[in-house]
């Protein structure tokens, strides 16, 4: 899982964070659990292993997890997700990002002239919305719309 850039100027996308990194611009950010077992691998180690499936785009039980000193995984992958998705939903990765965009604004680091916009689109099927009803075939959605 160690993938270093040979050159931090050409890798636009950070592989992973250092712990010193990590405690500063990400933690303060993220939303932590007020009660319950801490995570055994740290925070950091974890959020390293989200950068990890969202860099690679691989699967989240393909995900290659540390493993303790038995030889078993330190912890499950549905783990690395429950904490993404609650990240993900509470708005923590977005602060988190806002933070880093002001830091680097603030510093004159952030160079607004080349912005690379997604190209990617979803395409709809034709006359889906007409599809959406609770009949299972069309024949005889159909019939039994008014």
């Amino acid at each position: 899982m160690r993938a270093q850039a040979k050159n931090a100027a050409t890798t636009p996308i950070p592989v992973q964070l250092s712990e010193p990194e990590f405690d500063a611009f990400i933690f303060p950010h993220l939303s932590m659990p007020k009660r319950g077992p801490k995570c055994k691998l740290g925070y950091h180690r974890l959020f390293n292993l989200i950068l990890w499936v969202l860099y690679t785009g691989m699967q989240w039980k393909c995900l290659p997890l540390p493993q303790d000193a038995h030889g078993k995984p330190a912890l499950h992958y549905t783990n690395v997700y429950k904490a993404f998705a609650k990240w993900s939903n509470d708005g923590s990765l977005q602060q988190a990002f806002m933070a880093s965009v002001a830091h680097l604004s603030a510093e004159k680091k952030l160079d607004l002239s080349v912005l690379h916009g997604d190209g990617t689109n979803t395409v709809a099927k034709k006359g889906a919305m007409g599809l959406a009803t609770r009949a299972t075939s069309t024949r005889r959605a159909r019939r039994s719309s008014p």
